[in-house]
């Protein structure tokens, strides 16, 4: 494997200095080049010329591992085909604590790249004994857009991203990750030419800025591989068109146990997709000079030339699908014969990656059938797949009791015939269509210029292509909140599918990252919104501004509270605190904040800061007597991330959460509670709490995208929501809505009893 980093004495320096992306200030003598431990790292700027620098709190702090040392460490799968030398060389580079972020796996189509990397994540799961064999995200970037892989990078890794900006955001956390992405080549799919390269340049690059982060992408020699290269160019590449990384008398033993015709092979060494297409065609005669990709040519010549006319036509229609097809779905095509000839067909093409997800592999394979039919008719294809959606008892069709993949397919063909199809505005088919099929049309209509719709603004901000949102049901809640304000026909069609415990009763969009508090003392009965630019008061029952603006310098603020003195507190990412002038009050008297320190959290409450130290510990300090509450032990382990507080049982009931993933509560001058009560594996990212009519509220986010709504001492009355982005802060009014603060909008969102109309 090539390409190894070079290694030296860099000094105290900065990495990503070109100002587009997140800029990384490291220790004295680490190399930028090589694997960065995350206590190397004193600090970060995010990206912007007004971005404020952001102490690393794990600086010169080795993260304790979560796995017992003494934990058996689980045996290797199988590898076949004699790839074990590739295996032991990816195992190798992932151990090496010297080498380069990124080891780029390059060979021809059928060299057996996607197989040896889901291999590789097998081998090495994310809970490993060994730090260095560990895998946290194996991603398959197949058909996806931009917005589709970062949103499904961020669900495998247990966060929330809508786009790459957001996935950079959340993996600021400074947990060491390796993700492993395969098929960079068909990312985006015919639909969208291009897709690889934008895929690199807006995400894979980025990606390789973040210190902690090592990536393995599989991608041929080309143009997204050269940009990756452009982008490291001291990565590793393991070609496996290479004879090395194959041991010949493995992949001989292995050619013998392929059902078919006899393979010889030293003709197609080292490629196994080259060996099963062989014994798949009878009287193939290779020459082993020739490179893997003149060899597949050949031989997917021969393989056409032999098959006979009923299973050549199966095959054909199998290549206007522009994706991976079930048998089921491939057999009612157009030209393809029924179930009894895909199946012959099926049995002449090399096992898919994927169990019954039929394609054309080799990629010479797929070309060579391609030009032996007629062009795509695209809109006959449509209303082709469109004749076997089931018919209501009305006549229209039942998009609900539709196989997902056949509205993909419809949806597909509907795109490719027209970028801007209507059936884009087609709600009930999105709904149940595949959500990554769906994405790519709204990008496809996109980039034809096709001017964005309100369901399509309200599907990108949705995120819908996360494993939570499978259900039609769920995405329908969802795309309710984004819809609300935008489409009101459309968001109450949504509201009636989805039938939730919740509903959105406003939605604000903004132009930068958000924050919400409720006010108090000369703003009670007001809610302030901060929008990355301004600071409004608002009125909480629809969102609307009551008064005039006041600007804001803070640009990336990490949490917002009103205080008794009329005005406001930011916290910024650094920890710093800064006083907020509303309507000619300040939020702070000179001086009052400058003996704090620095702080991780923030909550007001009347003439009282809750604040949340990196330490787990959080405090209650009354600002009029000068009083401190403070719980005897840290209720945290590691920093607060999260405060929110109301009146409760005649006193001060404050609500915590930490990067641990706890949610606590506790009243000052009495002991907290035994026990948290919530926790996941996942940092909390906002909370609070509030006294309403139906009783006291309580609302939490977690890092993965959980909003979790629920009412005290209720387990079972309550909500698990996911909008599409991470919350950042959390505000509960006393007529029981929970206002919700987003990277682009804020939403009100109130818990219904099931039943009740929304």
């Amino acid at each position: 494997m090539n390409g190894a980093a070079t290694h030296g004495e860099h000094g105290t320096g900065t990495r990503g200095q070109d100002g587009q992306g997140w800029r990384y200030l490291l220790d004295e003598g680490t190399d930028p080049a090589g694997r960065i431990p995350v206590h190397a790292v004193q600090g970060s700027w995010p990206p912007g010329p007004d971005a404020a620098h952001r102490p690393n709190p794990r600086h010169r702090r080795p993260l304790p591992d979560p796995v017992p040392a003494d934990a058996p460490p689980p045996g290797l799968p199988p590898l076949g085909a004699g790839r074990r030398p590739a295996g032991r060389a990816l195992l190798s580079w992932l151990e090496d604590t010297r080498g380069p972020r990124l080891c780029r796996v390059a060979g021809s189509s059928g060299s057996g790249r996607t197989h040896l990397l889901t291999w590789l994540a097998a081998a090495c799961p994310p809970d490993h004994p060994r730090p260095g064999r560990r895998v946290h995200a194996l991603l398959d970037v197949e058909g996806l857009t931009v917005r589709s892989a970062a949103t499904r990078l961020a669900d495998l890794l247990g966060l929330t991203a809508g786009n790459p900006a957001d996935l950079l955001e959340a993996l600021q956390d400074g947990t060491p990750r390796t993700v492993v992405v395969t098929d960079l080549d068909r990312a985006g799919g015919p639909g969208l030419p291009g897709t690889p390269e934008r895929l690199v340049r807006e995400l894979l690059a980025p990606l390789l800025s973040v210190p902690w982060l090592l990536l393995v992408v599989e991608a041929a020699h080309g143009p997204a591989a050269d940009l990756l290269t452009a982008a490291a160019p001291g990565g590793a590449v393991l070609d496996l068109d290479q004879p090395q990384w194959t041991d010949p008398a493995q992949y001989a033993a292995w050619c013998a146990r392929l059902t078919g015709h006899q393979v010889d092979p030293a003709t197609t060494h080292p490629s196994p997709g080259l060996a099963q297409l062989a014994a798949r065609t009878p009287g193939a005669v290779l020459d082993p000079a020739r490179t893997p990709a003149e060899r597949a040519t050949a031989l997917a010549d021969a393989w056409w030339a032999a098959l006979p006319e009923a299973e050549r036509r199966a095959l054909q229609a199998l290549s206007t699908a522009d994706g991976p097809l079930s048998t089921d779905l491939w057999a009612t095509l157009p030209g393809a014969g029924g179930e009894r000839t895909v199946k012959s067909a099926a049995d002449l093409l090399p096992p898919p990656p994927m169990a019954d997800r039929w394609r054309l592999r080799p990629d010479e394979l797929a070309e060579r059938v391609a030009a032996d039919r007629p062009p795509v008719d695209h809109a006959a294809m449509m209303w082709e797949v469109a004749g076997g959606i089931p018919v209501r008892a009305d006549g229209g069709p039942d998009l609900a009791a539709s196989d997902p993949e056949r509205l993909a397919l419809l949806l597909r063909h509907a795109s490719a015939g027209d970028p801007a199809s209507p059936m884009l505005d087609e709600l009930d088919l999105l709904l149940h269509a595949e959500p990554a099929t769906v994405t790519a049309a709204f990008q496809r209509a996109e980039d034809a210029g096709a001017p964005r719709t309100p369901l399509a603004e309200a599907w990108r901000l949705a995120a819908p292509d996360r494993a939570a949102l499978a259900r039609p049901a769920d995405r329908a809640a969802v795309l309710h909140a984004w819809l609300t304000g935008r489409d009101a026909e459309s968001a109450a069609h949504c509201a009636r599918l989805a039938e939730a415990r919740w509903h959105t009763v406003w939605n604000r969009p903004a132009a930068g990252p958000c924050m919400t508090a409720l006010g108090v003392g000369p703003l009670a009965g007001r809610l302030l919104l901060a929008d990355g630019a301004s600071l409004h008061v608002c009125d909480p029952a629809n969102g609307e501004p009551a008064s005039p603006a006041a600007p804001l310098t803070l640009r990336h603020p990490r949490a917002l509270t009103a205080t008794a003195f009329g005005g406001a507190l930011l916290l910024d990412a650094s920890g710093a605190l800064q006083s907020v002038t509303v309507d000619g009050a300040v939020g702070a008297p000179a001086g009052a904040l400058e003996t704090l320190g620095p702080v991780t959290a923030l909550a007001g409450h009347h003439d009282a800061l809750v604040l949340g130290l990196s330490d787990g510990r959080t405090t209650h300090s009354t600002l009029a007597t000068g009083l401190s509450h403070c719980p005897e032990t840290p209720l945290h382990e590691g920093p607060v991330t999260a405060l929110g507080v109301t009146d409760a049982d005649g006193g001060t009931l404050v609500v915590s959460g930490g990067e641990d993933g706890r949610v606590w509560t506790w009243m000052p001058g009495r002991p907290p509670l035994p026990a948290p009560v919530d926790r996941r594996p996942h940092a909390v990212t906002a909370a609070a709490l509030g006294a309403t009519p139906a009783g006291l509220l309580l609302a939490a986010a977690w890092s993965d995208g959980l909003l979790r709504l629920r009412r005290w001492g209720d387990r079972h009355r309550g909500a698990d929501i996911r909008l599409g982005a991470p919350v950042r802060s959390l505000a509960v009014t006393p007529d029981g809505l929970v206002v919700a603060a987003l990277p682009e909008a804020v939403l009100a969102l109130t818990l219904v009893d099931r039943g009740s109309p929304g």
